[in-house]
């Protein structure tokens, strides 16, 4: 019989990703926010400031990507750009009003998606910690956070 990985850890940790993104977007496409534009509106709204070259050294993400989310989160008039007064290359990201109000329901979906997993793990596992499982899934990600750089 050949061994399909049925029981693979990383295998499911795959799908189950994929799965809860597209949902995800799912949820997130009914106030207009896209599953790879979230994240950057929760940053700039707890970093008011914040500039891109923030967002790609704090989360090692390709900088041809924040970029695009940048631009259509100002084009949809959810983000402000503005020259920074500390270096005049680097321009600071704040939310605008619209912004601001499409925060609390990103919030509300990230929430209700949180606690559905939870829901279902301890189910199984009845005493699943979600803050371990976070912290887990942090330190399995940085583990190749840097690959996407070292390819380029």
């Amino acid at each position: 019989m050949i061994d399909t990985g049925d029981d693979s850890i990383v295998k499911w940790l795959i799908i189950a990703g994929r799965q809860s993104s597209q949902h995800l977007g799912q949820q997130l496409a009914r106030i207009n926010v896209s599953a790879s534009q979230y994240y950057y509106l929760l940053k700039i709204h707890d970093n008011p400031g914040l500039t891109q070259k923030d967002l790609i050294e704090a989360e090692f993400i390709n900088p041809s990507n924040v970029t695009r989310a940048i631009k259509q989160l100002v084009d949809q008039g959810l983000v402000n750009r503005q020259r920074s007064a500390k270096d005049k290359r680097a321009q600071e990201l704040e939310l605008t009003p619209a912004g601001q109000r499409v925060y609390p329901q990103i919030k509300a979906i990230l929430d209700q998606e949180e606690a559905q997993f939870s829901q279902i793990v301890k189910q199984q596992f009845p005493d699943f910690d979600p803050e371990q499982m976070a912290k887990a899934l942090q330190s399995f990600a940085r583990l190749y956070r840097d690959t996407e750089k070292n390819n380029q």
